[in-house]
């Protein structure tokens, strides 16, 4: 007997903290850094700058941040030119200046004690730094919001002002700050929001098609080939796509789903799987969703289950699941009901988290294609036969 093998062949391009070597689909705001801080490159120690990268979750806004910092220290390093990019993420550190500004700080002297200093003397020793390095820093503040919220308007303007009491020095330290809800910049007070808003990058969500070939490239770096069919990837970009284009969420699904796959010792990931890992991030039907359905909406609902049971498919069309429907009918002694009454089930269904239905679009007709979100065949089967047999 053969060993079944891992669908893996490297877990950690699935993980969050991954930095991809090139990112995809952000290629006008990657343009839009380059240009705000090119100074750094061109014209070091002359100024420095603010700018603020927004979006929504998994929109790509901290990656931004990280594979620009990657090139801005590569290209510095290339043209001879003393320059430092730091990421830290305001929320991990409790929106503490101080601690932004120790871990800042131990970054660039990994022996600087830990005890001993004020968050003001910290930022004098940050300036020094930076002076005995003669080099300039772009420091990025991740989940900025944390940090407004604990410290006011204190924190940034402090961290402006470090330079400003500086006016013959050489210019050294610029901000990048970055946060899903640009509404935490009105707590601030009128002069330091001012300096903010005149470089502001919105991030606009992913679409399906941008998804799937987000999944593709990690899919393909991080599963054996043919681990992990393309009708699989593209029913992962769809469930995405339903969290507001959250590629964060597509690509944890994708490592979920292999790890079920995994589990079950399986040579390929399915849709079961993908279902499973999606009911484990976001269940979608609670209990009491099901019992206010009529019984034939139940009946349809179990036909839905039945089929993708017993089909590796991640989409059904109508006719597909009206045959089913019509067997399980007969399985509980009922008469099902004609094809119009039948739709009118369906469509009250897609009130459900747990089911998605869409038209085919490769199809000239009203055929619509049906999908499970959130929740297995196996489950749902289960939930709706108990419901069924409690009535």
């Amino acid at each position: 007997m053969s060993e079944v093998r891992s669908v893996f062949v490297d877990e950690g391009v699935l993980d969050i903290n991954y930095i991809p070597p090139r990112l995809l689909h952000r290629d006008e705001e990657q343009r839009i850094l380059q240009a705000m801080f090119n100074f750094m490159l061109t014209a070091p120690y002359e100024m420095s700058q603010r700018a603020i990268i927004t979006g929504g979750v998994g929109s790509g806004k901290t990656v931004l941040a990280q594979v620009f910092g990657r090139w801005l220290k590569v290209e510095a390093k290339r043209r001879r030119v003393n320059a430092d990019y730091i990421h830290v993420n305001c929320r991990e550190l409790r929106g503490s200046l101080f601690m932004v500004l120790r871990r800042v700080v131990k970054t660039l002297r990994p022996d600087f004690p830990e005890r001993g200093y004020a968050a003001n003397e910290l930022m004098e020793t940050l300036m020094q730094l930076l002076d005995e390095e003669n080099t300039q820093l772009l420091l990025a503040l991740d989940e900025v919001d944390a940090l407004i919220e604990n410290e006011g308007s204190n924190a940034l303007y402090d961290l402006a002002r470090a330079q400003e009491v500086r006016p013959n020095a050489p210019r050294r330290l610029s901000l990048l700050c970055i946060t899903k809800d640009p509404r935490v910049f009105k707590k601030l007070d009128s002069s330091t929001l001012s300096s903010l808003q005149r470089n502001v990058i919105q991030m606009q969500e992913y679409g399906s098609p941008q998804l799937a070939s987000i999944v593709v490239s990690r899919a393909e770096a991080a599963f054996r080939r043919e681990a992990i069919p393309l009708e699989v990837i593209d029913y992962i970009a769809e469930l995405a796509t339903h969290e507001h284009g959250d590629a964060r969420y597509a690509i944890d699904l994708l490592w979920r789903s292999g790890k079920y796959a995994d589990v079950a010792m399986a040579r390929q990931v399915t849709p079961e799987h993908v279902r499973k890992a999606a009911a484990a991030i976001f269940p979608s039907l609670k209990e009491e969703s099901i019992g206010q359905l009529s019984l034939h909406e139940k009946l349809v609902l179990l036909a839905i289950a039945r089929f993708f049971r017993h089909s590796t498919a991640p989409h059904a069309s109508t006719g597909e699941v009206e045959q089913m429907y019509r067997i399980v009918c007969e399985e509980h002694g009922d008469e099902p009901r004609g094809h119009t009454q039948f739709w009118k089930y369906l469509n009250q269904l897609k009130s459900l988290d747990a089911i998605r239905i869409k038209l085919d679009a490769s199809s000239q007709g009203r055929t619509q294609l049906i999908s499970l979100a959130k929740i297995t065949a196996d489950d749902l089967e289960r939930e709706v036969l108990r419901s069924i047999e409690q009535k």
